[in-house]
């Protein structure tokens, strides 16, 4: 007898996944249960029979801007979440997510604030760069059939094996290229993506591959980073001129060197930050009915002044606010959520655009 999530393989391979390479709507199962074939050009993609997930990359998937993509999100993968997952059952993850839930809340994200969650329920939503699948599980929590994708292999992985455990049959997850979604065209209720795809090789293509996925009047829910934000001007910036990194490379390329982290694992680092005017914003989002705009997130450690978190922490934790173990599934360690305060001057200087469009019928 077949397993809920050998089911949903199969029940997607029929009806949702198209081949990454061709195009052809329709993959099965290849006799031995190894793989998933497309009928039309012959293309194989590996399924992994105990994980539960496809690798569903086209031979088109590569060149060094992918690869150095995909090393440096594999390599954060291992620094913020590895060693979290072992030894949790259903009772654990169900805490934890709900945890990430009431920290999205305070923190006023747009995993709750854009997202209707309380509307989700039979609905399907398709998460692009879930991380470790925090994100999707929340939407798993509130009844939606999910499907997420990410190019790298350890956040895909991840993503399954909370799938497993919270609804098994309800989420599936792929490793897949946003640029080339291995979809059928108009899938989805929900395309949602939270600060992934200004870090493709193609922003737009991303956004085409999304209004894509889409079903007529679906609903894409982004976050993109922000231009005019504090974080760029008053701390990204100000490092590239000082490191002479502005210099040197695009803009994409030398705010994604000075972004995310420093590598552990290995020695890429992140190669592509794009940030987004609110006019840039609704160019590349000009195939779809914006439908809402909002700027957010703002923490006082965002300004590039010695000793600035240290001061921040000490002055929430005095003035009350306590760690909150949401964010463990998500940053890999607690996380101290903004202040009124930051949150006040995030809606105007924040580096996030928290974006809701749909796709026009």
């Amino acid at each position: 007898m077949l397993s809920e999530t050998e089911q949903r393989v199969r029940r997607d391979a029929g009806e949702r996944l198209r081949c990454p390479a061709c195009h052809h709507d329709g993959l099965t199962i290849a006799g031995d249960g190894a793989s998933l074939v497309c009928s039309s050009c012959g293309a194989g993609y590996p399924l992994d029979g105990e994980g539960g997930f496809a690798s569903l990359l086209s031979d088109f998937t590569g060149g060094e801007v992918k690869g150095d993509i995909q090393a440096w999100w594999g390599d954060l993968y291992r620094q913020l979440y590895e060693g979290h997952e072992e030894g949790v059952d259903q009772a654990e993850l169900d805490r934890q997510i709900a945890d990430v839930e009431d920290l999205f809340r305070l923190r006023e994200h747009l995993c709750t604030e854009e997202m209707p969650l309380d509307d989700l329920a039979g609905k399907t939503v398709l998460e692009i760069g879930p991380g470790a699948g925090a994100h999707s599980c929340v939407f798993l929590r509130h009844g939606a059939e999910v499907t997420a994708a990410d190019i790298t292999i350890e956040r895909a992985a991840a993503t399954m094996r909370k799938f497993s455990i919270l609804a098994p049959g309800r989420g599936q997850a792929y490793q897949a290229d946003a640029e080339n979604l291995p979809f059928q065209d108009n899938s989805f209720d929900f395309v949602y993506s939270n600060g992934v795809l200004h870090h493709s090789d193609d922003t737009n293509r991303c956004i085409a591959e999304v209004n894509r996925v889409l079903k007529p009047g679906g609903r894409a829910v982004l976050m993109l980073y922000a231009r005019h934000s504090s974080v760029y001007w008053c701390n990204v910036l100000p490092r590239a001129l000082l490191t002479l990194e502005f210099f040197r490379w695009p803009e994409a390329n030398w705010v994604g060197r000075l972004t995310e982290g420093k590598p552990k694992f290995g020695d890429v680092r992140n190669p592509v930050t794009r940030v987004y005017s609110a006019k840039e914003v609704h160019e590349v989002m000009a195939a779809f009915e914006m439908k809402s705009l909002r700027k957010s997130s703002f923490q006082f450690d965002n300004v590039t002044i010695p000793r600035m978190t240290q001061i921040r922490d000490w002055w929430l934790e005095k003035t009350g606010t306590k760690p909150h173990p949401g964010g463990i599934p998500i940053y890999g360690k607690k996380f101290l959520p903004e202040s009124k305060l930051e949150l006040a001057i995030g809606r105007h200087f924040g580096f996030c655009w928290n974006i809701v469009a749909e796709k026009k019928s």
